[in-house]
Order: C-alpha cells, then structure tokens, then sequence
C-alpha cells in the first residue's frame, strides 16, 4: 500500500511539471495593460540588431493570440520583418483542396521563416518576470522589474547561440 501510494504521488508530481503549451504568455497575476506592448517594442529593438527587418522573414510555430503575442508581431511588421502567423492544424478542413494543402505542407519550413517562439513568465522573486524569444535554433532573454506599476529592464539582453 506504501509503494502504491509513493507511485502514485511522484505520477501527479511529475504530471504537475508537464505542460501541454510550453510557449506563449504565462504571467501569473494581474500586469499594467502597456506592460506586453513595452516588452514587444523592447524585443524588436534587440532583434533589429541580430536580423535585419526586410531581410528576415519569421514564423510563429504557436498561437499568439496573447497581449505580448499580438503586440509583438504588430512591431515585429511595422519594423518590416515578414510574420507568418501561427496556423491551428487540428481544424478540420471543409474541401478536398484544403484538406490536401494540410497534409502536404510542413508546420514550418524556411521558406516560410525562421521559426520564432516566446516565452513571457513571471513573477518570480517578488516583481521579476522573464521574457525569452527563439529565434530558430538561438535564443534571447532578459529579465525586468516591476515597481509600482514601473517596469524597468534588470538585466542585459543575453543570447544563446
């Protein structure tokens, strides 16, 4: 009964850890409203730098239908980067022609753009939230600190390669 009981709970403690979307926006608790546009503006100043609008064509490979999401690819074309949005691949397609488009092409492929992802979390300690964007196979991330409805960036930009 003892084993049975341990199994059990280390199965509920580690079906705790698995998410089913490990992308989007997953801030806990309520934020100022400008608070995803600011982070969008802030995102695609540092991208500028490393892609260069009009040359850098991106796909989102997940819904972005979040604040950060839609601000971020608002930026992302007023800048002149080419988005391609995330498709939801489980509707049901309601002609032959539409059903055979699905199942011939890629989620993602590079002529479609270089697959960009994000992740925005937080709070951790108090008032940190961390924002990530993958950019094809490389990465980055800062972090920023809210006081009193202030956010203010809390560290350098950092990019894994």
């Amino acid at each position: 009964m003892r084993r049975l009981s341990l199994v059990l709970w280390v199965g509920l403690l580690l079906a705790g850890c698995v998410s089913s979307s490990p992308y989007g926006y997953l801030v806990k608790g309520a934020v100022p409203p400008q608070m995803p546009e600011r982070l969008a503006q802030d995102t695609v100043t540092r991208m500028e730098a490393l892609y260069p609008p009009a040359h850098t064509r991106l796909a989102v490979t997940h819904p972005a239908t979040d604040p950060y999401g839609v601000a971020l690819i608002e930026a992302l074309r007023q800048k002149g980067y080419g988005v391609r949005e995330h498709i939801d691949r489980h509707v049901i397609p309601s002609t032959r022609d539409e059903m055979h488009a699905r199942i011939e092409r890629p989620a993602v492929s590079h002529d479609e753009g270089i697959p960009l992802r994000y992740v925005v979390d937080g709070p951790f300690e108090p008032h940190l939230y961390r924002i990530t964007v993958f950019i094809g196979s490389q990465s980055l991330s800062r972090v920023y600190r809210m006081d009193e409805q202030v956010l203010a960036q809390a560290g350098a930009w950092v990019r894994k390669e």
